[in-house]
């Protein structure tokens, strides 16, 4: 599987409201698959597709690159961004699992979707610690790789 990206630009509304008009450039793929080892595949191409940004992307405050998982839409987030974690670089890549998203979303009760999606989200960082541990191009980097589903704030270093 070979994820096809598509490329957008623009300015993030909610920091231009506050002045910010920095302009980003945001790579996004699409998966239909809910298999593991399709998504775990895409997950680790998506995070090759960051590595490779990385050039790009690196500033002299650059501190982190961060992972979010977005537990209601199952989609992954992958910045640079400093070491307050507020100013992310200008090249963001994302990818959405469609097919997971519905499978995740059909879940009921509540508490039994927090309990799969929680769950998830542990397995999907898990892939990618494995991942850029092991990944010598990431490591020649003087980056910290952080997780966080919710709150950049409760970012978990990986």
């Amino acid at each position: 599987m070979s994820l096809i990206w598509e490329e957008s630009r623009g300015i993030n509304p909610f920091e231009a409201a506050v002045g910010d008009k920095r302009q980003y450039l945001v790579y996004i793929a699409f998966v239909d698959s809910k298999s593991d080892p399709d998504i775990r595949r895409s997950i680790e191409e998506s995070l090759e597709k960051a590595i490779s940004l990385i050039p790009y992307n690196i500033e002299d405050e650059s501190r982190f690159f961060l992972c979010h998982w977005d537990v209601v839409y199952s989609v992954i987030t992958i910045v640079v961004c400093d070491e307050v974690r507020e100013n992310d670089s200008p090249n963001v890549v994302k990818c959405s699992f469609r097919s997971l998203d519905e499978v995740m979303s059909s879940i009921q009760p509540e508490d039994k979707w927090e309990n799969e999606t929680d769950q998830y989200a542990r397995k999907v960082k898990s892939w990618i610690k494995d991942y850029l541990v092991n990944n010598s191009q990431f490591m020649s980097y003087s980056l910290v790789a952080g997780f966080y589903t919710e709150d950049r704030d409760e970012c978990e270093i990986l």
